[in-house]
């Protein structure tokens, strides 16, 4: 119990949490679990149905893609802006249609993967914004979050982190948690 559902895990989410700016934190085994499990979430509480369509970037780790496919949705790539290699929020808007239920801005070398542009579309479409904060854990945005926060991981609806020993915040072995606001 002390490195599982113990006193050390109670610590390591309300550590998460205060840095992230966010209500809750739960542990989870890895990274793509986290993701996997607020797309299951979504799913349940009937936000999201098989065959719905969530935005990701072309450029990201096959984990950000396993997440949407391994719930039956369907993964719509977005091409990367050359300058940050992340989403590209122009081509975010043109991928925009009825079947687009998400987004999932996957933060990528520390850099967050955020600007107006990207809350805007995703708040006029009423997308949910799942982060992939796997890479930029602590890194902040000039632009505020859905919640006004600055904060990867408490910019959108929700988010999921890794924390594999080759993260910028490593476990002993592969870990990672579920952020949010969003009690339900």
């Amino acid at each position: 119990g002390r490195y599982l559902h113990g006193e050390q895990t109670e610590l390591l989410e309300r550590e998460v949490a205060a840095l992230c700016q966010v209500n809750h934190c739960v542990a989870v085994s890895n990274g793509l679990d986290a993701l996997r499990l607020i797309i299951r979430a979504y799913k349940e509480m009937g936000v999201f149905h098989n065959g719905d369509k969530v935005i990701v970037p072309a450029n990201t780790y096959v984990a950000s893609v396993l997440a949407v496919s391994d719930n039956l949705l369907d993964p719509c790539l977005c091409e990367p802006r050359e300058d940050t290699m992340n989403l590209d929020s122009r081509e975010f808007e043109r991928l925009i249609s009825p079947a687009v239920k998400a987004v999932m801005p996957v933060h990528l070398y520390g850099t967050p993967c955020w600007d107006k542009r990207l809350m805007e579309v995703a708040r006029r479409n009423g997308l949910k914004v799942i982060e992939d904060n796997a890479q930029a854990i602590g890194a902040k945005s000039s632009v505020p979050g859905l919640n006004g926060t600055r904060v990867t991981g408490s910019l959108g609806h929700a988010a999921g982190m890794s924390f594999y020993p080759t993260k910028y915040l490593g476990a002993l072995g592969d870990a990672g948690c579920v952020l949010t606001n969003d009690g339900e």
